[in-house]
């Protein structure tokens, strides 16, 4: 029994803190957000719901924060949303994210003629306070992101 136990516990320890050791890791190799992820779906309404928080881990203010996302069928070809004449779907922050603040972002619904399979994340980008406009590059990306 007790062996059962103290697998049990080292397993469930690092879990615990996965949000605060992702955050360090991101500040370590210098990436500054931390971005978090809720698709919601309506598998019969064939909808998509994105519920998005944004963490600024920076030391300096951030504005203009935008994603671009696609949703893709099985076969890998994106899918354009009912209502909408291009396949895009954006989360855009107009609000100065200021640091260690998180700011949500609310992107749906949108209803597909097709089932979509995944949610592709095309771009993050943002402008930092001394104007400069920063893109996440596409290897960082999944660093960056978690899906729950």
């Amino acid at each position: 029994m007790v062996l059962f136990w103290i697998p049990f516990l080292l397993c469930s320890k690092p879990s615990e803190n996965f949000p605060e050791s992702r955050k360090a890791y991101l500040k370590e190799v210098g990436l500054p957000i931390l971005v978090t992820i809720r698709p919601r779906h309506k598998i019969n309404a064939k909808e998509l719901q994105l519920y998005i928080k944004t963490e600024n881990l920076t030391n300096i203010s951030i504005s203009k924060f935008q994603i671009l996302f696609f949703a893709v069928d099985q076969q890998k070809q994106i899918l354009i949303p009912e209502e909408k004449k291009t396949p895009e779907l954006i989360c855009s922050i107009d609000k100065t994210i200021q640091p260690n603040v998180i700011i949500k972002c609310h992107v749906g619904p949108f209803v597909y003629a097709n089932l979509w399979s995944s949610i592709q994340i095309q771009s993050i980008s943002f402008t930092t306070e001394d104007q400069i406009r920063h893109v996440i590059s596409e290897s960082d990306l999944d660093d960056v992101t978690v899906w729950l």
